[in-house]
């Protein structure tokens, strides 16, 4: 498992050769020595999977709506914002094509990176969803 929570810039005196790639922060938490196994994953499939989760959850805006309005009656207060917040952030909201950083940071708590093979996207509403890589 990998944690997609360092970016990093591998950079390059040619420009198309620059590179943005997360990888787990705990990598190499002992200097000179690697604690972590995981390769590190490009940027721009975690954002491709944050614009999929954020379709998925348009196309199934009815679903996530009503799950959103049972939550108004939770006696936890940061709860119940957290579905209204969410509830409006959905009211209107089309497809997108391109990854959105003001949405991510409105609705992502982390994405969590397995071994190349799948995204678990944790959003602050405590739902996750799975994408395949």
């Amino acid at each position: 498992m990998q944690a997609a929570d360092g970016r990093k810039v591998w950079n390059s005196t040619d420009e198309r050769l620059r590179r943005v790639v997360c990888r787990c922060n705990n990598k190499y938490k002992v200097k000179g020595k690697k604690s972590c196994e995981n390769r590190h994953i490009d940027d721009k499939v975690l954002y491709q999977a944050f614009v999929n989760t954020f379709n998925a959850m348009v196309e199934n805006k009815e679903y996530f709506i009503d799950k959103w309005e049972e939550e108004l009656n939770n006696e936890n207060v940061l709860v119940r914002y957290r579905a209204k917040l969410f509830m409006g952030i959905l009211a209107d909201a089309e497809p997108i094509e391109e990854f959105d950083v003001d949405m991510y940071f409105r609705i992502i708590e982390k994405m969590t990176v397995f071994d190349g093979e799948k995204i678990i996207v944790s959003l602050l509403d405590g739902t996750e969803i799975e994408v395949v890589i």
